[in-house]
């Protein structure tokens, strides 16, 4: 299948039928303006969507900003409480490492006194070896003596050596206090310029965030009056449909009333045209002849539907039928109507009668068969002669054996000519109206007394006067005047 006729079935043209004091208005809804709309709301709906994800992507982001710099934060606290917690216990480990030292001064005081004790003691008993046998009392308890000195001694020499044992670990352990602390340090002066490169991040992530919720508030802005648009934009939609709905139901009652004038109207028009074509056939001539296209008033253009059968209602093209008939009918009454308001089928005096018919006749003045062309009428002196039909005088004065003439072109091909007259009122090319006074009776040229010579020609053939004044008589009986 191919995309331009789907396209052509979707964004059809529509039109649009407003209704102003009687008068209707089409507003055709092109497929451009329906593509337009369609593009502008699909735009506005990506526009929307970019904007929601944007923002939802920014969230996130700071969302994760705010993660780590609270993981970060939290970390700080975490090594200050550890270095904090490092300095309480070099302290007291240094308060420790003060008593220690202070014993084992203590300890190595008291040896060098019992050092020097005992070697008072030894130099004593050097003194008093040779006097060892009156001594051996106080040589025993010397000696005993000298044994718990030892003992105490050797104790003291342990825990001296205990104490540079627990000094050693104590020295160590603070080491590495030390470097843990200095590790602690620098871990911490990393973490706060990284805390600080953080706090600059989250300053212009805050600074975007700004921008990010004003262009939000813009949007939003521009939602809600996008929103209210839509809104404004659905009432109106819904008030058309209302308005088309009680259009529809308004146009089902005009249609079904038009329907009824437009019948009355052909049939009166079909009267009207019956009438016509029989009040022509009654002057003897053939109405279709009458109404061929030479004679019919001009009229043409390009055809333009009024609507496509697929874009209407059954009812409405069958309206659209009858209308065209209506208008053919109307045409065609008003063309007779013109064509009859150019034939002469009135007579040319208002009294008189008929002396001499049209046809073969006993010529009055040699006595011999000759064809009469038109109808003589006898009438008394100045008697008034009347134009039978508009037209343009094309003749007016003496001509041969018609003596004083008038001759009236009244189109479609018809002309009338009076004769014998006694004085003319008209002059050659002014145009004049039906029942024109364009001269009295006389006897004027070949004439035998006063009377009118009136004849009637349609495209040059003489024609009976008597059967045009016999139509007459019925057309102003059974021809209906048109309405409007």
């Amino acid at each position: 299948m191919e995309f331009k006729p789907v396209l052509n079935r979707i964004f059809a043209d529509r039109q649009i039928i407003i209704s102003t004091q009687g008068e209707l208005t089409y507003l055709k809804v092109g497929k451009k303006t329906q593509m337009g709309v369609l593009a502008g709301g699909f735009s506005l709906m990506a526009l929307m969507g970019a904007l929601a994800i944007q923002s939802s992507l920014h969230q996130d982001t700071i969302q994760r900003q705010d993660q780590q710099l609270a993981l970060l934060q939290d970390k700080v606290r975490e090594v200050s409480s550890s270095l904090l917690l490092s300095k309480s216990n070099l302290s007291m480990t240094k308060r420790e490492l003060d008593q220690q030292y202070a014993r084992l001064e203590d300890i190595l005081s008291e040896r060098q006194n019992l050092e020097s004790t005992l070697q008072t003691a030894t130099a004593s008993l050097k003194q008093t070896a040779t006097d060892l046998s009156s001594r051996d009392q106080y040589a025993r308890d010397l000696e005993n003596r000298i044994t718990l000195l030892s003992d105490k001694l050797k104790l003291t020499n342990e825990r001296s050596e205990n104490l540079s044992l627990e000094i050693t670990k104590i020295n160590k352990a603070l080491y590495h206090r030390t470097e843990e602390r200095d590790q602690f340090a620098e871990a911490k002066l990393i973490a706060q310029k990284k805390l600080s490169s953080l706090n600059r991040e989250l300053q212009m992530f805050q600074s975007s965030k700004d921008d990010i919720y004003n262009r939000l508030q813009n949007t939003k802005i521009r939602l809600g009056e996008f929103e209210e648009e839509r809104r404004s934009k659905e009432n109106m939609e819904q008030n058309l449909r209302t308005q088309i709905a009680s259009l529809k139901s308004r146009l089902e009652t005009i249609s079904t009333e038009n329907k009824e004038l437009i019948a009355r109207v052909q049939q009166k028009a079909e009267q009207g045209i019956d009438a016509l074509k029989e009040t022509i056939t009654l002057t003897g001539l053939n109405p279709d002849e009458i109404l061929s296209l030479d004679n019919i008033e001009g009229r043409g253009g390009p055809f333009v539907s009024a609507a496509r059968t697929s874009d209407v209602l059954k009812a409405e093209q069958e309206y659209y039928d009858n209308a065209q008939k209506m208008e053919l009918s109307l045409a065609k009454w008003t063309s007779l109507n013109t064509i009859m308001k150019n034939i002469p089928l009135a007579k040319p005096t208002d009294v008189g009668y008929v002396s001499s018919s049209f046809g073969m006749r006993r010529d009055p003045i040699r006595k011999k068969r000759a064809f009469h062309a038109g109808i003589d009428i006898a009438a008394p002196k100045n008697t008034a002669i009347y134009s039978t039909a508009p037209g343009k005088v094309v003749k007016a004065g003496r001509s041969g054996a018609y003596g004083l003439l008038v001759e009236i072109d009244h189109g479609q091909g018809f002309r009338t000519k009076y004769g014998h007259l006694k004085k003319i009122y008209v002059k050659r090319g002014q145009k004049i109206d039906f029942r024109t006074k364009v001269g009295t009776m006389g006897s004027t040229g070949r004439s035998t007394g006063r009377h009118v010579h009136y004849e009637v020609l349609y495209n040059g053939k003489p024609q009976d006067p008597a059967k045009f004044f016999k139509a007459g008589k019925y057309a102003f009986k059974a021809v209906p005047k048109k309405d409007g």
